[in-house]
């Protein structure tokens, strides 16, 4: 029988041992761990791609003028209805004279004699009348904004040198007497507006039996008219239709015409994801399907959705989402609406990878 004590191996060759013979194999186990984990978290492929909606509102400028000033910088955020830029409409004098005109001719119309209806005739006359001194009115507003201009600018050349006293005093006088013209003729046209209305139960006419009707209506349509040159000779503010952020498109001092868009505001809040399904489809959308959201931003982050609108057909796809493939000129798809994950930050045009969710 061997009596002999086993011969007792030292630490460091055990640790020596187990460094060249099982660490390998942790090393291995672990990082296998590591890889399946990122690959299911990060690496998983996407059923589709979507793109974060761009809410846009355009400020489009009622009528043609020229644009004044704007009160905002480019990719500034604003509020729904604060003022972003001023409008300064185009002469209005143009459509004053022909409305003068239109008036004179239905002047001559109301003067012929008409015996049996004289108090009748006379407060139309009466409102002609008021009407006319209301075009004289716009008209002298117009020409006192072009003098106050006018004023501006050589106030301006004065000062360096560039023209005379006499020319700088002829400016100055003429300003003020367009003032007092506008204040008079205000004055005048609110004592028109007055006497009028305290005579319009005795001196209107009564529909059945009143031969002017024709020329009443004629009256009413100029009239209507006149309202609208009015307004037009006042500057007009634009204000934000929503929320979000200005991108300026035209810059002040610049003509616009009647339809031309000025400003666009993006809102900064989105509210949904579109995306598109191309043939052949992956699956059959509807109403209601979860859908997993994940971020492409450097910590992806993800969340749960639902499908909320379903397109009735495949249209071309012009966003973001689109792809250029040879010999296909149009790139088609079917449009599903998706929810916003909650808690999920994401911004206006950002593109997320969609999956089906698996219990679906």
């Amino acid at each position: 029988m061997n009596t002999q004590s086993p011969i007792p191996i030292p630490p460091a060759l055990r640790w020596r041992e187990f460094r060249f013979c099982a660490l390998p194999i942790l090393l291995f186990a672990v990082a296998v761990g590591v890889a399946g984990h990122l690959w299911r978290s990060n690496i998983t492929s996407p059923a589709l791609v979507g793109a974060v909606e761009v809410r846009n509102a355009q400020v489009i400028v009622p009528y043609a003028g020229k644009l004044s000033r704007l009160n905002v910088d480019n990719f500034q955020v604003v509020t729904q209805g604060a003022p972003l830029a001023v409008l300064v409409p185009s002469d209005p004098r143009a459509a004053l004279a022909v409305i003068q005109s239109e008036l004179n001719i239905l002047q001559i119309k109301l003067g012929l004699p008409q015996s049996q209806q004289h108090n009748e005739t006379d407060y139309e006359q009466l409102r002609v009348n008021w009407m006319q001194q209301r075009v004289d009115l716009a008209t002298a507003r117009v020409n006192y904004e072009l003098a106050h201009s006018e004023l501006a600018r050589t106030q301006q050349l004065h000062e360096l040198k560039l023209v005379s006293d006499d020319i700088y005093d002829v400016a100055l006088k003429t300003e003020q007497a367009l003032a007092v013209e506008v204040l008079e003729r205000s004055n005048l046209v609110v004592t028109a507006e007055t006497v009028i209305k305290n005579l319009k139960n005795l001196g209107s006419p009564q529909p059945e039996t009143d031969p002017l009707q024709p020329l009443m209506a004629t009256l009413n349509v100029e009239e209507e008219k006149l309202g609208q040159a009015v307004a037009a000779t006042e500057p007009v503010t634009l204000v934000a239709p929503i929320d979000g952020t200005v991108s300026i498109i035209r810059q002040a001092g610049e003509n616009l015409t009647e339809g031309e868009p000025v400003l666009t505001v993006t809102a900064t809040e989105p509210e949904h994801i579109i995306s598109y399904l191309r043939q052949p489809i992956p699956f059959e959308p509807r109403v209601g399907m979860q859908m997993e959201v994940r971020t492409r931003a450097f910590h992806i982050e993800s969340g749960m959705a639902r499908i909320e609108n379903v397109g009735a057909q495949f249209q071309g796809i012009t966003n973001a989402l689109a792809m250029i493939r040879p010999g296909v000129p149009v790139d088609l798809g079917l449009p599903i609406e998706i929810s916003l994950p909650p808690g999920l930050k994401m911004r206006p045009g950002e593109l997320v990878d969609l999956t089906v969710a698996m219990e679906n």
